[in-house]
């Protein structure tokens, strides 16, 4: 069975291109209807595209944070979320997940330097050698859980810094019951290949 995966988005988005390029079935979901209460669609994934928390372009985060449960409820059952850069001076654009991360925004660009045994990496393999970013991400550290609510028993309660600019991070990844969270603030489309391992690996989930 094709997957589908979600795409959280005020209008269609060359994003659902590259979805079903990748071979699975892209649905657009709007603000208003991500917040309606009749709503529930299972995906595999979920991918919030660059400039979320821009209010002159979208209305996506006011949606994001009046569903933050549901979308907790989906990643702990193996749901998968991408969520690329919030294009906007607002530190606290990621308050709907609950993750212990600040956003710092500017836009720069430079080489990106990451570990190859990070399966994730490969996002940036169809880029030229130098990636666009709109910002970094401050993570709390000292080995410090970065799940809201973890103990410092639980594995999954800990952020994996996947991708760093000039030693700041701009992409990580979190753990947390069966599902992933990752946030990426590069300024560029994923490749092909880290789509399809991405939105594969997640289990059809209700949203």
């Amino acid at each position: 069975m094709t997957r589908r995966v979600g795409i959280i988005w005020d209008t269609p988005v060359m994003f659902t291109r590259l979805v079903e390029d990748c071979g699975f079935i892209p649905e657009l979901v709007t603000p208003h209807l991500l917040a309606a209460p009749f709503f529930r669609r299972s995906y595999s994934a979920i991918i919030i595209p660059g400039g979320f928390a821009h209010p002159s372009y979208s209305l996506v985060l006011p949606a994001l944070r009046a569903c933050e449960d549901r979308i907790w409820r989906f990643i702990l059952a193996g749901g998968m979320v991408l969520v690329f850069g919030a294009g906007f001076d607002k530190p606290d654009a990621y308050d709907w997940l609950p993750v212990m991360v600040r956003y710092r925004f500017g836009f720069s660009e430079g080489m990106v330097e990451g570990g190859t045994d990070n399966p994730f990496s490969c996002i940036i393999e169809d880029c030229p050698d130098l990636v666009s970013i709109d910002g970094f991400f401050d993570i709390p550290g000292n080995g410090l859980p970065s799940i809201q609510g973890a103990s410092d028993l639980e594995e999954d309660g800990r952020v994996v810094v996947c991708l760093q600019m000039r030693g700041y991070p701009v992409m990580i990844e979190y753990r947390s019951g069966a599902g992933r969270i990752i946030l990426a603030s590069l300024h560029e489309y994923p490749s092909r290949r880290f789509l399809s391992g991405f939105c594969m690996r997640g289990s059809e989930t209700l949203l």
